[in-house]
């Protein structure tokens, strides 16, 4: 993806900051898919799609799995589909284009196909996106930041600010980029028919990540363990008081066990995580064969971290260890590229079985090819 500045300077002064419009972010960019492939796929019963139009003034929105019918609705309306990198090859190696930004913190590629003068609304979302146009004209309105503060209205699930006044308008053409972080208000307006690509990025919340490291704390905590006085025995105190001194020894206590029994294994386990609601084996990802190339499957969320004499790797939630031999070819697959299977299996064993017994590899040829999501 070419950027208008230096990449240095987006991930200081824009990412997670304020908006940047990346014009010819991609050069000759054709789309990978159709509307057509798109439609089928929201046929699919695992896909997660939505349609969404206005009816006399009114939003409304119809979730997935839809109908052929159903897009013979009286215009202007959108469709959605999430995660469509997951049935797409040719979509997931969009994100090879994107900033060089921590793998792990990517979620998803959500697709929109938009007929004319159709969007869904002035909102705001609480993750980053790179909004890729692939088709036609979009036209992005974007206004002030939003928080949990902002007003808004909620039609049928959807969550609305209004009033929306813009502060920058940018209308994208195929090729062009709109990078957009959390909080922003925008709204998408579609100038003529046209396909979207959101490229999301999504980040844990500090509730989950303080949750699952307190947790891990607890379980090695030792209920025999008790909030010694220390030197707050020696200070004076009126009758039934806590001093500001009591409170900061309670506080140093806790502090002291959370760093001591700290695993260091919330974040790796936070970020890995999935959903598991297309993890099954009725979501077709091949036969794996003795010869030939394997890859992650492309719902399988993988992270490492390196210690002194093994690697914590993180596998869909889960934990495992590794021999330090073992991550170059760790370091491979989380890039994105393939590695040669029975290789694999001769010099990563451990790490092979694990994949393997987690259904987190496919051959490299296997993907959902769009003639068979067409209806």
């Amino acid at each position: 993806m070419i950027l208008p500045v230096s990449e240095a300077r987006f991930l200081s002064e824009y990412w997670q900051q304020k908006p940047l419009f990346c014009p010819g972010a991609i050069a000759d960019f054709q789309s990978p898919l159709t509307p057509e492939h798109l439609a089928g796929l929201a046929m699919e019963p695992e896909a997660e799609s939505r349609l969404v139009w206005q009816s006399h003034g009114a939003w409304q929105q119809q979730s997935g799995p839809l109908q052929e019918s159903d897009f013979q609705k009286e215009p202007p309306w959108t469709l959605l589909v999430q995660r469509v990198d997951h049935w797409f090859s040719e979509v997931a190696a969009l994100k090879s284009i994107l900033p060089a930004l921590p793998q792990w913190r990517f979620d998803d590629v959500m697709v929109s196909y938009a007929t004319d003068e159709a969007g869904v609304g002035p909102h705001f979302d609480r993750y980053d996106v790179f909004l890729l146009q692939g088709i036609g004209q979009r036209e992005w309105r974007l206004g002030h930041h939003c928080d949990e503060r902002t007003p808004q209205l909620s039609e049928n699930g959807l969550n609305l600010i209004s009033p929306f006044e813009p502060e920058h308008t940018f209308i994208l053409e195929p090729g062009d980029a709109l990078y957009v972080p959390p909080g922003i208000a925008h709204w998408g307006v579609a100038r003529g028919p046209c396909m979207t690509y959101s490229l999301g990025f999504r980040a844990p919340s500090i509730a989950d990540l303080l949750a699952r490291r307190v947790d891990h704390v607890l379980e090695r905590l030792s209920e025999s363990t008790l909030l010694e006085d220390g030197y707050t025995a020696t200070l004076s105190a009126r009758p039934g008081e806590i001093t500001a001194a009591h409170l900061a020894n309670a506080k140093d206590a806790m502090h002291n066990a959370i760093d001591a029994l700290d695993d260091q294994r919330w974040l790796g386990e936070v970020v890995t995580e999935t959903s598991g609601s297309d993890w099954d084996d009725e979501h077709p990802h091949g036969a794996l064969h003795k010869q030939g190339l394997v890859k992650l499957h492309a719902e399988t969320k993988l992270a490492w971290t390196e210690q002194k004499h093994l690697v914590d790797l993180f596998l869909n939630g889960t934990h495992h260890r590794l021999s330090l031999d073992e991550l170059p070819h760790v370091i491979t697959l989380c890039s994105g590229k393939s590695v040669d299977r029975a290789l694999l299996e001769h010099e990563a064993e451990a790490l092979y079985s694990m994949l393997l017994d987690n259904g987190a590899l496919i051959p490299e040829e296997d993907s959902e090819s769009p003639s068979m999501l067409d209806h």
